[in-house]
């Protein structure tokens, strides 16, 4: 409500930092990382059973709608049990996670933010006092350990080369880096060698060009 300067007044102005906030905003991301680890992991490890081969065009036409949808759920159980680009990308998100990064000076165990035990796989934990703790303290730097941007390469390209990237990932914050090896993956984008991200080269995207030139296709095609 100022309006205009009054000599004969003094007005002060304080400014707080906004703690719940950040830390819901944070603790939002961690549940989000949580979720995705725990879906990969998931299917990771989950079990296949041969006895639910494929159904042929003539095993459909006697069965209903519903046997074939609970029969097709269960042949596709257990497909991507030890898939290496699932464990590959589960492992540099955990590495992204607390490799130092350029010019920040704190990291996710300095601000109360842990890995769970073995059986968790990789899962964060957040101590809420901790947290809140040190965003009370140091704001600007717990900003800079999650967004941090490159300042050579301040935005992902499918088109860096292997050193370019390097330098993008050691200057880049947490979400950052997340982001980039998420887009590794699913990026609908052709690098410069003309690939695509990696699940997309294997398995491909229903209604992108990737559905019919993936290598499964491939292989179904050549049996």
């Amino acid at each position: 409500s100022l309006q205009k300067a009054d000599p004969t007044k003094t007005h002060t102005i304080q400014v707080e930092t906004n703690v719940d906030g950040i830390f819901d905003t944070i603790n939002s991301f961690v549940n989000k990382y949580n979720e995705l680890i725990d879906k990969i992991n998931g299917k990771l490890k989950e079990k296949y059973d041969r006895n639910y081969l494929p159904l042929t065009e003539e095993e459909k036409k006697a069965m209903s709608e519903k046997d074939i949808e609970l029969w097709e759920e269960k042949a596709k159980t257990g497909l991507l049990r030890n898939d290496s680009i699932l464990e590959k990308m589960v492992l540099e998100m955990r590495k992204a996670l607390y490799d130092s990064i350029e010019g920040v000076g704190i990291h996710l165990t300095s601000i109360g933010i842990t890995t769970g035990s073995y059986e968790q796989k990789g899962k964060l934990v957040v101590n809420e006092n901790e947290l809140k703790k040190a965003i009370k303290n140091n704001p600007e730097g717990i900003m800079e350990l999650f967004n941090k941007r490159s300042e050579k390469y301040p935005s992902y390209s499918r088109s860096l080369t292997t050193e370019e990237k390097e330098i993008r990932y050691k200057e880049s914050g947490i979400a950052q880096r997340i982001y980039d090896i998420i887009e590794d993956n699913i990026s609908t984008f052709r690098d410069k060698d003309g690939n695509k991200g990696f699940l997309l080269e294997k398995a491909g995207l229903e209604g992108d060009a990737s559905e019919f030139t993936n290598s499964i296709y491939k292989e179904i095609k050549d049996y």
